[in-house]
């Protein structure tokens, strides 16, 4: 009995591995512990595949593609006093000017990134005034309450103040050159500037000789590094920063409503009222910075509000009422009118790049203006 139950079992396992022999192999799928990662592609040849989504990117703003400018961003901001570009197009700063629950005047600066127009640096004072922002994007002029002194601010260092002054006489405003070499403190009293250097803030020298009856008179940098821009009611006057020289008086029939020079400092524009064919009009005048000579007028259909040359001072853009314009500078010629603004704009500036506009209106929105390609 014991022999036969051997034998069963013995046959039982003869069939089984005859049977293994015709199955197939299967290999277990081998489990994937790594961590996932992300490859990027460094050159041109390391892939040929087109990306999955359309791509667009901001192109020069020119005499050709001016009429594609769009609105690619837009956020709000309360009442606006100054926009500054910083040097590398990449961000700007947007200057306001708001009031507390008690009355108090705050002033604000933000720094905002492009295009996305997220918040790079955020920075207020209750007891003073921003005045300017540098362009390197960081470095901010504050006044003092008492306007008897000064401090720059460096938003990067946690909000260090990296210079200060207390030059002896009330301040009426600071501003940066554009290509970073001084800072200039204008007097409030007396028609004189001080310019600083932006490195070690030691004096460098000290500008004067423009005159003046009204009361109210202003100084300061506006987009060239070789001018000073004094103005006063419907007089302005440049003055070169090294030698001292003055310029021609520009003079004008009314107020100044805005003024800028180009990049390049051979053109300056100007918006206030004349006198064309018999009607007194708005009009925003081109003159030649070095001669002072009148070059061109343009006429508007109301006040410009803010102007602001391109790079190359082939266009000119200006804030007329709640609408942005691009003027060809050449020959005068409207090239294009873009609205979205519920009111009238109040600040305006092309980037150093020239691929795009900021508009900042006093309906308390700030609009980024690119052509897209």
């Amino acid at each position: 009995m014991f022999a036969k139950t051997i034998v069963r079992i013995l046959c039982i396992l003869f069939i089984l591995m005859i049977a293994a022999c015709d199955l197939p192999e299967v290999t277990p799928p081998v489990e994937d512990t790594a961590s996932p990662t992300t490859s990027f592609v460094t050159s041109p040849e390391a892939s040929n595949t087109a990306p999955s989504t359309p791509q667009t990117t901001a192109v020069t703003i020119s005499d050709n593609n001016v009429n594609n400018l769009v609105v690619v961003q837009k956020v709000p901001i309360s009442n606006p006093q100054r926009l500054d570009w910083a040097n590398d197009s990449q961000s700007f700063s947007v200057v306001n000017q708001t009031t507390d629950s008690g009355g108090a005047e705050l002033f604000g600066v933000t720094m905002l990134d492009v295009p996305s127009l997220a918040t790079r640096y955020v920075y207020s004072v209750k007891d003073g005034r921003i005045s300017a922002v540098a362009p390197d994007g960081h470095t901010v002029a504050v006044i003092s309450g008492d306007w008897l002194s000064y401090s720059l601010v460096d938003l990067r260092a946690g909000n260090a103040v990296v210079a200060a002054g207390t030059p002896g006489f009330r301040i009426a405003n600071v501003t940066f050159s554009p290509d970073l070499k001084y800072t200039a403190v204008t007097q409030a009293e007396v028609w004189e500037v001080v310019l600083y250097s932006i490195i070690d803030n030691s004096e460098i020298r000290r500008l004067t000789g423009f005159e003046t009856a009204a009361p109210v008179f202003d100084a300061g940098f506006s987009d060239s590094p070789v001018w000073m821009v004094w103005h006063a009611r419907g007089e302005a006057q440049l003055q070169d920063v090294e030698s001292g020289a003055l310029s021609a008086e520009f003079n004008h029939e009314d107020f100044l409503t805005s003024f800028t020079l180009s990049p390049d400092s051979t053109l300056l524009a100007t918006a206030a009222g004349k006198t064309v064919n018999g009607t007194f009009s708005p009009v925003v005048l081109l003159w030649d910075a070095a001669q002072g000579v009148e070059l061109r007028t343009i006429v508007l259909s109301s006040s410009a509000n803010a102007l602001s040359f391109s790079p190359n001072g082939r266009l000119l853009a200006v804030g007329v009422e709640d609408t942005l314009q691009v003027w060809n500078v050449s020959d005068g010629k409207l090239l294009g009118t873009f609205s979205g603004h519920q009111s009238a704009i109040a600040q305006v500036k092309f980037s150093p790049d020239g691929k795009s506009i900021v508009t900042a209106g006093f309906d308390n929105q700030l609009y980024l203006w690119q052509v897209l390609q």
